[in-house]
């Protein structure tokens, strides 16, 4: 005897496979087209759902294009993190953190992402400041927890590794992507990308090591 097919309301992990699903969708469906040229019946159409139904869980498009672009960065950084090895010294430790980032965000997807949320910028300015205190604040503290164990082995000597992270993030992350989005650069972690962060990264530790420590190594 077949078994009668259950109905009733989703479950919670029902919930989260169909948000889920929607923002696959979403995400494609901006990536192709753009923010302005793609449509609320693009995504639901993709989706194989209601309209009705997008507007139900997310509100509107803007909100549509922020969750994507917020469970880009959360689902990279999460999966990114756990790749740097702590009995490293700090400048390997920046550089891999480099490394990780940077091969991750300077690339042609993700280049085109950041040209999309430059441009909605004025017109949905909370939107932008949410996307970007997200991804940079991740980075921040992943960087600030790094700089703040090797002060504490005398490696470095910071007052407030948090502002130094703040720095570290805007030199060697937020830079190269902006060079890229603004076509002064490729979307790609070239060797010139690769030497030109590298010279940046020690010129940051240079400057956040002890007196005597630059002195010794000659900075």
């Amino acid at each position: 005897m077949a078994r009668a097919r259950r109905t009733g309301r989703p479950t919670a992990a029902d919930a989260v496979r169909l948000t889920g699903h929607i923002l696959k969708c979403a995400r494609d469906v901006f990536f192709e087209h753009g923010f302005d040229e793609a449509s609320a019946d693009m995504i639901a159409a993709r989706a194989r759902i209601s309209k009705r139904t997008l507007y139900a869980r997310f509100g509107s498009k803007a909100r549509v294009f922020e969750a994507v672009i917020l469970d880009e960065i959360d689902t990279q950084l999460r999966a990114l993190e756990p790749a740097v090895d702590s009995s490293l010294n700090v400048v390997d430790q920046l550089q891999s953190i480099a490394d990780v980032l940077l091969e991750w965000l300077l690339t042609p997807r993700i280049v085109s992402m950041e040209r999309v949320v430059t441009a909605q910028a004025v017109r949905f300015p909370a939107l932008a400041a949410n996307i970007h205190e997200f991804g940079f604040q991740r980075a921040v503290q992943w960087v600030g927890s790094i700089l703040a164990h090797a002060t504490a082995k005398g490696e470095l000597a910071l007052a407030d590794p948090v502002f130094a992270a703040e720095q570290f993030v805007n030199l060697v992350v937020v830079a190269p992507m902006r060079r890229s989005a603004l076509g002064l650069a490729p979307a790609s972690y070239d060797a010139s990308a690769r030497d030109r962060i590298r010279r940046g990264i020690r010129l940051f530790v240079g400057g956040c090591m002890p007196p005597g420590a630059r002195e010794a190594s000659g900075g």
